[in-house]
């Protein structure tokens, strides 16, 4: 990209920010309601819950598990609970209870999409905002889960919603994140959305490629041991990443097609939401006809301190 269309791009973040934070002051600490996010902010949720769907099984297949972190030989016990934070729909949650049916399963998520009726016995569900706190006391599950929250929290936020998930996890258990980060190796005109993405979100200090810094963050505190991680990549597109590359095409599609996106972007990088989806369909086709970028999906895992 050309100093002069960063520099541009640079300014309408700034003017973007200053358009939010007018309507919603002091943004880092007040928690927008949802209108007022999915208009001036970029979206922090799927609405389409075959997309999550699609990449809760995707992320599975890349990895060969639903987990990473070291619990398997517990799950067979009783008295294990097991907490997933910003569960969507369900699905890592109702699989692992299908799979593993001693353990007590709790999700909570600040849209209330996941199943009320239809669910084993040994699966709650509740709604909740993580920032105001999780409404469970310390020290209450044996392994806590969280993933695919790229673009939901600023910076300063993450630190506060790691600290709460090690808050209600207890001594000796685990928690895990799963993260994907954005394609890497992409082609100019895949370029041209994620530098804009990027520079939209830093207005307003999210880091869409958060994963490395949620290394650090563990690697840091005194709270927490034994910080591990894996990476898979899949090629976005069929042409280098086959089934799994389509696959992980319809949940990138999902990501910048779906309502309020196109309207967050256009806005901000000018076009009309005719012209945003024909040059996204420009991108795609980009992809399947030569450019095959890399997407690192992390699992990061660690053991809170005894």
């Amino acid at each position: 990209m050309g100093n002069s269309l960063f520099s541009t791009l640079n300014n309408k973040a700034r003017k973007f920010k200053k358009s939010s934070s007018s309507k919603s002051k002091d943004h880092h600490y007040t928690r927008p309601n949802e209108q007022q996010q999915l208009q001036y902010y970029l979206p922090n949720n799927v609405k389409d819950t075959d997309i999550m769907v699609i990449n809760h099984f995707l992320s599975r297949y890349l990895f060969q598990s639903i987990f990473s972190a070291p619990i398997q030989d517990k799950l067979s016990r009783e008295d294990y609970k097991i907490l997933d934070v910003g569960c969507g729909p369900g699905t890592w949650l109702l699989e692992l209870a299908t799979v593993n049916k001693s353990p007590k399963y709790y999700g909570i998520d600040l849209f209330p999409i996941y199943p009320s009726e239809i669910k084993p016995d040994n699966v709650e569900f509740r709604q909740g905002d993580v920032l105001k706190g999780l409404p469970y006391s310390d020290n209450t599950f044996d392994y806590v889960h969280q993933g695919n929250m790229l673009s939901v929290f600023t910076f300063e936020e993450w630190h506060s919603v790691i600290q709460e998930l090690i808050r209600v996890c207890k001594p000796g258990g685990y928690i895990e994140f799963t993260e994907p980060e954005l394609a890497t190796n992409t082609g100019p005109i895949l370029t041209r959305f994620y530098d804009a993405l990027i520079i939209l979100s830093e207005s307003r200090n999210v880091k869409i490629r958060i994963s490395k810094d949620i290394i650090k963050i563990l690697e840091l505190s005194s709270s927490v041991k034994n910080v591990d991680y894996k990476i898979s990549t899949v090629s976005l597109g069929t042409k280098r990443g086959g089934n799994a590359g389509q696959a992980y095409m319809e949940v990138h599609d999902g990501y910048f097609l779906n309502d309020p996106m196109p309207e967050t972007m256009c806005k901000f990088m000018g076009l009309s939401q005719e012209d945003y989806k024909n040059l996204f369909d420009d991108a795609k086709n980009e992809v399947e006809n030569g450019v095959g970028p890399d997407c690192d999906i992390y699992r990061i895992w660690c053991q809170k301190a005894e």
